[in-house]
């Protein structure tokens, strides 16, 4: 019976198959987090202010050594909103696992130890929430609650919840069968100690498989309640806000507008899918996608 800290030393130190992926994901990952963490400092231009003369306002200009990812159309610096735009969607990213965890596995391990009335009605609940298309929900709930980070983390949440509950309370299904769970309760161990410090650690790994993959969705969702306005309100920069403010210039030849913000959002998303893959293989867990 391995703890968690045992689990995570052995991913680093190699024991594993599959090192590869998690190294190359952790990089992209680490390498976006730490230039957004910077960008007070790195950025070369206020984020939300025109950074051009007034009479280049309203014309997007090109990279330059000037403006290394170009303008938009209203003299914003791309790369300086690439740089900020990174904390945004980092921030609901991790603030919606940090909510779907908290909620979804005590729920899982809840529903799958005790069994009985009390996990049919879990699992009736969570598999009508499942049933709805994720970006749909996830739509619904931020317009409900408004524009602001936050609510995107609690609308992404809502989404990712049944997802924890139902690996976790699969895993917890099949563990509470084991002879080491028999072995605690027969020395009278209450059912609180069992589930955390016997079957909450050999959930561990299946709960680090479904963090790395559901957040490589709740960035694409994340970056689709941007593109609708549902996270931010313009001039504060956003990866899918600022898609959607260059959609209409790419035909007129502006594509740095979008490929930049596109390519963040498909770096950050290859980063996370990587992580999950490769703790999916090195820990032989097979989960649904």
């Amino acid at each position: 019976m391995k703890t968690i800290g045992e689990t995570i030393g052995g991913l680093l130190r190699g024991r594993y198959p599959g090192k590869a992926m998690i190294l190359t994901g952790l990089t992209i990952i680490l390498t976006i987090t730490i230039l957004s963490l910077l960008a007070p400092y790195i950025a070369p231009y206020p984020p939300d202010a025109p950074s051009v003369p007034e009479e280049y306002q309203g014309i997007p200009l090109p990279p330059s050594r000037e403006h290394l990812m170009g303008t938009t159309n209203l003299g914003y610096d791309v790369f300086s909103r690439i740089l900020y735009g990174g904390r945004v969607i980092l921030y609901v990213v991790i603030l919606a696992a940090v909510i779907s965890m908290s909620i979804g596995i005590p729920l899982g391990l809840i529903s799958g130890y005790y069994g009985g009335k009390l996990d049919r009605v879990l699992s009736m609940i969570m598999d009508s929430i499942y049933a709805f298309p994720g970006i749909i929900l996830a739509i619904a709930v931020a317009s409900v609650l408004g524009a602001s980070p936050k609510n995107a983390a609690i609308s992404l949440s809502v989404v990712y919840v049944p997802t924890y509950f139902r690996m976790v309370r699969g895993s917890v299904l099949k563990l509470k069968q084991s002879l080491f769970v028999e072995a605690a309760r027969s020395l009278g161990l209450p059912d609180r100690v069992i589930l955390v410090n016997h079957i909450l650690p050999n959930v561990a790994p299946t709960v680090l498989v479904v963090f790395g993959l559901g957040s490589t969705d709740a960035i694409l969702t994340e970056a689709g309640l941007s593109f609708f306005g549902l996270t931010v309100s313009f001039p504060q920069p956003d990866w899918g806000l600022d898609l959607y403010m260059g959609k209409s210039y790419f035909l007129a030849g502006a594509w740095w507008m979008i490929f930049f913000p596109g390519l963040m959002i498909t770096l950050l998303a290859l980063g996370f899918a990587l992580l999950g893959e490769g703790l999916a293989e090195k820990l032989e867990i097979r989960t649904e996608r």
